[in-house]
């Protein structure tokens, strides 16, 4: 209790200091206090005296009772971006309770098992690479991602005597480390790889202008993503090596998976088409006049309407309605103070001190990029993150050189690299390095090593690929 109300500390005293200090000059009085309550709600997101949906909703609650236009602090509920991350966090839940996504490790592991290079360390790093892209494009978490593909290969790391607590270098802590690297760039493939994906490209498009629908946020991370996705194995055995580089025989480990889950069910039959089908759309649609947020709802509409998932499936999925209610809070007051100017403003406090305009616009690019980095430690929530500290720096960019296009995509992609920082960069973070292989001072250096080593990659393979293609 007493923790609790340390935490809430910073969640009440914020926003009272916004009724008692006047509004700065080139701001309204109610913008003024609507930032507030993004203080406050920001604060309770990070410090967490309650559960992000609880707090959000105390906030909103509270905050109602004091601003002019109450209805402000729930437009973000009726927003499409706000449902159509909802839509596709519960739709991928399909792939957890029908068990589709571990068929598809154990069935790539015994195809590739049974070859030289499949056996070896690196190619069981190639084929959990190769599990988790065929999954990211409609599992939209990849959290719920990590959680279907990791267990399967820490499966056979144990079977080679390699445990958190008893030889963990042996292979586990390679897995553990390259399944994070994987898991944000898949992510960073799609529009759909991650739930916070969703939010960068709302918070884009309301701050820029910039809208990056599905294929072109595909187009533009084709190649750049996919030489960054296919060198990860690679890259974390030279950085990382396992100590054991010969698996031997895991046929029998494959078999008795495959052997617990029977033959295919109707219901993985059925997911599977629905699986291609939602890719198809979100690859077609624009050209047909159908929007991403439609092939979601269309998506989680035929699981329902085919018996794939059923209400108390959907009621199941406490991940995807907590941020439906936190990000929901969250966009409703960014959109509000961003409508009111204060992003124009506080940007145009920052120029006072970091005046960019004068400097050549790739400069631009890497120095915001940078600052991005060095503020993500303070973050837990990387959606969060995103929808605090994005629609400055896009602001902040207006003003100078930099090709707008170039810095929303460059936003847009790091969004996912840059939880590669920290043990807590997103959910899919938290989760994988809580299977304890991997030491914390192992995960900070070798996650910003290969972040670097990524941010070359897109600055001298992706700006070029992105003139080519004629995107910036």
């Amino acid at each position: 209790m007493k923790d609790r109300m340390i935490k809430l500390i910073p969640v009440i005293v914020l926003p009272l200091l916004t009724w008692i200090v006047p509004a700065p000059t080139g701001l309204e009085t109610e913008v003024w206090h609507l930032f507030g309550i993004c203080l406050s709600l920001l604060c309770g997101l990070i410090f967490k005296p309650f559960s992000e949906p609880v707090i959000s909703l105390i906030i909103l609650g509270i905050g109602a009772c004091f601003v002019e236009t109450p209805s402000t602090l729930y437009t973000g509920f009726a927003s499409e971006s706000v449902w159509f991350l909802l839509a596709v966090l519960l739709a991928c839940g399909a792939f957890k309770k029908t068990g589709l996504g571990k068929r598809l490790a154990y069935i790539l592991l015994s195809k590739f098992g049974s070859t030289r290079f499949g056996r070896s360390s690196l190619g069981l790093g190639y084929t959990m690479m190769l599990c988790d892209l065929i999954l990211s494009p409609a599992t939209g978490s990849n959290t719920s991602r990590s959680a279907i593909v990791f267990p399967i290969f820490r499966g056979v790391s144990e079977s080679m005597g390699s445990y958190p607590d008893k030889n963990p270098r042996k292979l586990g802590a390679y897995l553990e480390l390259l399944e994070h690297v994987v898991a944000m760039s898949t992510a960073v493939l799609f529009l759909t790889g991650m739930a916070s994906n969703a939010v960068i490209a709302s918070t884009i498009k309301d701050v820029a202008g910039i809208e990056l629908t599905w294929m072109l946020w595909f187009k533009a991370a084709l190649v750049p993503g996919l030489i960054i996705l296919f060198l990860c194995p690679l890259a974390v055995y030279k950085l990382f090596p396992p100590e054991l580089k010969d698996l031997g025989d895991i046929k029998p480990f494959v078999q008795e998976g495959m052997k617990e889950m029977g033959p295919m069910k109707k219901n993985e039959k059925i997911l599977l088409v629905l699986f291609i089908m939602a890719i198809l759309g979100w690859m077609l649609g624009g050209k047909i006049g159908i929007s991403m947020y439609v092939v979601a709802f269309a998506f989680l509409a035929l699981e329902l309407l085919l018996g794939v998932m059923d209400w108390n499936d959907l009621m199941a999925e406490k991940g995807a309605w907590n941020m439906y209610i936190w990000y929901g809070a969250f966009f409703s007051i960014s959109s509000a103070i961003n409508e009111g100017g204060f992003y124009t403003w506080l940007s145009e406090q920052i120029q006072k001190y970091l005046d960019l305009s004068a400097l050549n616009g790739i400069l631009v690019l890497v120095v915001l990029l940078l600052l991005s980095f060095a503020v993500k430690y303070f973050f837990v929530s990387n959606a969060a993150y995103i929808a605090s500290i994005y629609p400055v720096i896009l602001t902040l960019a207006a003003s100078t050189q930099v090709n707008m296009m170039a810095l929303s995509l460059m936003l847009a992609f790091f969004g996912g690299y840059g939880a590669l920082l920290c043990n807590y960069g997103n959910g899919a973070s938290i989760y994988i390095f809580g299977n304890g292989y991997v030491s914390q001072k192992d995960w900070y250096v070798k996650g910003t090593i290969l972040l670097f080593l990524i941010f070359a990659v897109f600055l001298i393979i992706g700006l070029p690929y992105w003139n080519i293609m004629g995107i910036c």
